[in-house]
């Protein structure tokens, strides 16, 4: 087989280490190879861009490991590498073959011929919103487990609200939640908080009998000030994700036409997605690449239920 690149390094990335094999040669030539390591502060990264340059190296390869290729990624790109980065399951060497500088060479090896598919790396500013936009997803799944919380110290105080009530943290459910974090335990004054319709109105003062001690109290509290303090924080985070996405307001509205899609999970799927949809070949490939579509899962001529395999987000 011919290589189709004469000058190409491969990375093999650590947290604190990087561990690089060079392969320079011509095509249809035995490549001279050069071995190295590199720690993975800034300066020391900026340092072995120019050494890699030195070799005459254009293009380097890397796997998508966790998010230390990105400190490589943003140090090297703006110096004019062509980074390509691959993920783990595309180039997994050779059983019995593992070591950080096998690695390294089997990753350069592959790159040379041509064999490395390159992962979907979106430009400087949706790399920005991705981050905002994935933030905010775990701010979220924060909020969500201090709502379970909350509800689980009700029923340990025989507050069945949840029971009577579609949304807990409804606007008459804060009201009620606050009052109970302020220490306010009777029925009827926690009844009389209620100002929305209710089904089963004759039963919101039952519901809000209770046994609650002075501890599930303090941890209400606690709990209530996280979601509080979460909410305001997912506010200010929507509203920095949407000044950076003004340019793009346009594309964001129509998103928003899709029934289920609101602005917010708009910016969010524009922030993943980008508007660089000629990055993908067709509408399946933008599907596998997003996880919801499944794969092919065939032998001896019989096709076997296949899930939607995860997607190659990076």
């Amino acid at each position: 087989m011919k290589a189709i690149r004469t000058h190409v390094a491969g990375v093999d990335v650590h947290k604190e280490i990087i561990v690089i094999t060079v392969l320079v040669g011509e095509a249809d030539q035995e490549p001279a190879v050069h071995q190295f390591e590199c720690s993975t502060f800034t300066d020391d990264l900026i340092k072995c861009g120019l050494k890699l340059k030195e070799y005459g190296v254009k293009e380097v390869v890397m796997e998508s490991t966790g998010v230390y290729w990105k400190p490589l990624y943003n140090v090297w790109e703006p110096m004019g590498l062509d980074i390509t980065v691959a993920q783990a399951a595309h180039v997994k060497n050779v059983p019995g073959r593992k070591t950080d500088i096998k690695d390294s060479h089997w990753l350069a090896t592959l790159h040379r011929f041509g064999l490395v598919r390159p992962s979907f790396i979106p430009e400087g500013i949706f790399q920005r919103m991705r981050l905002l936009s994935r933030h905010r997803t775990n701010l979220t799944s924060d909020l969500a487990t201090v709502k379970n919380r909350v509800q689980k110290a009700l029923e340990d105080g025989n507050i069945k609200w949840g029971s009577i009530v579609s949304d807990v943290f409804g606007k008459s459910g804060l009201e009620v939640l606050d009052l109970i974090a302020a220490g306010t335990t009777n029925a009827k004054v926690l009844a009389s908080a209620v100002t929305t319709k209710i089904k089963r109105i004759e039963e919101v003062e039952k519901s809000l009998t209770n046994t609650l001690t002075t501890e599930h109290i303090f941890v209400i509290k606690q709990l209530m000030d996280q979601f509080h303090y979460l909410e305001k924080k997912i506010k200010e985070l929507e509203l920095e994700l949407a000044e950076k996405a003004k340019p793009y307001a346009h594309l964001i509205e129509k998103l928003d036409e899709i029934p289920g899609v609101d602005k917010v999970l708009a910016m969010g799927i524009l922030s993943e997605a980008t508007n660089q949809m000629e990055k993908f070949e067709d509408e399946r490939k933008f599907a596998a690449w997003a996880g919801v579509a499944a794969g092919n899962n065939e032998s001896a001529g019989k096709k076997k239920e296949q899930k939607p395999v995860k997607g190659t987000r990076t």
